[in-house]
């Protein structure tokens, strides 16, 4: 076998596994950053619901302050935020169940008529991750840089709980 003709054949390799080991690196620095995200806004989530479950006293004042919860804990000097606490939160959605058990997916509104009998306040908080590597798979799914956290909190008779 002449040598001349294994020339270069190293630095083919070394390039195609530097490519592939930097697409590796840079695919754990973005989900890496999702779940830091999602930790942000999980804690968030979890503050959110339970705010607003510890305001729902049955009257209509308190199911009205339990609406504000959210808003509150994402404004003011000391704001919750997201991506290493540079950005704000700004897509939250907040709804209220009735009942003693839990409730279903059917059973959740985001704009009660009365207060009466509603203990439970779930808050759902998404946001875009800014990411550079996975930006190659939005193409194919639209959501791919999205992430959410659920939380719901319960009232009971003498405070407020995590549920879910």
């Amino acid at each position: 076998m002449d040598c001349r003709s294994e020339r270069g054949f190293v630095l083919i390799a070394t390039c195609i596994a530097m490519v592939m080991l930097l697409a590796v690196a840079g695919l754990g620095i973005d989900i890496g950053r999702m779940y830091l995200i999602k930790s942000e806004l999980q804690a968030y989530a979890d503050a959110a619901a339970l705010s607003a479950a510890m305001r729902l006293d049955g009257s209509d004042p308190g199911l009205s302050s339990a609406r504000q919860a959210p808003a509150e804990l994402a404004s003011g000097p000391h704001a919750m935020r997201w991506n290493m606490g540079t950005q704000p939160i700004t897509e939250v959605l907040l709804t209220f169940a009735k009942g003693d058990a839990a409730p279903d997916s059917n059973s959740w509104q985001s704009e009660p008529k009365s207060a009466n009998g509603y203990r439970f306040a779930r808050v759902t908080v998404t946001a875009h991750a800014p990411v550079i590597f996975l930006r190659a798979f939005e193409p194919f799914k639209d959501d791919a840089s999205l992430v959410a956290a659920v939380s719901v909190a319960v009232r009971t008779q003498q405070a407020a709980r995590l549920y879910q």
